[in-house]
């Protein structure tokens, strides 16, 4: 048999039921207490598991086996390889870099600017995501000021 169980969430478009089957979202139904439910919710099965979006984080080969300082990083960009990491690796690889660029170059290396989608509501809002995470690093540069916030 396989294993379903369906559990009550919320996001900035309400509240609703979600069922997963092994796993997976298989379907979204209406909460039963929202007065007035969005409809907008039952995309998600078919959104989340879509063959276009990125299950795994990735990172240029050359990238992960030499690293950012070797002479053919930068002119394999747009042409190199990518390679799919585990959540936790990307992630270790992420904190690492920046705190090798903030340790090697300070803040003012540090571009928090993103050009990102954003939905309902400010805390789905891109470039403030970004300038959240980067102020819990020291601070980083803005297109608006130049200097390090």
């Amino acid at each position: 048999m396989k294993d379903s169980r369906t559990q009550t969430t919320s996001s900035h478009w309400g509240a609703f039921n979600v069922t997963t089957r092994d796993g997976r979202i298989v379907s979204v139904d209406d909460f039963e207490h929202d007065p007035s439910p969005s409809s907008i919710s039952s995309i998600l099965p078919a959104a989340v598991h879509h063959s276009s979006r990125v299950a795994r984080p990735s990172i240029r080969k050359n990238w992960l086996e030499h690293g950012p300082g070797h002479a053919d990083s930068r002119l394999l960009r747009g042409q190199d390889e990518f390679v799919e990491l585990p959540w936790d690796e990307a992630l270790d690889i992420t904190a690492a870099e920046i705190d090798r660029v903030r340790q090697d170059y300070g803040n003012d290396a540090i571009f928090g600017g993103s050009y990102g989608w954003a939905s309902a509501g400010r805390f789905h809002h891109a470039l403030g995501q970004l300038h959240r995470f980067l102020n819990c690093t020291g601070g980083y540069v803005t297109p608006l000021t130049g200097s390090a916030i």
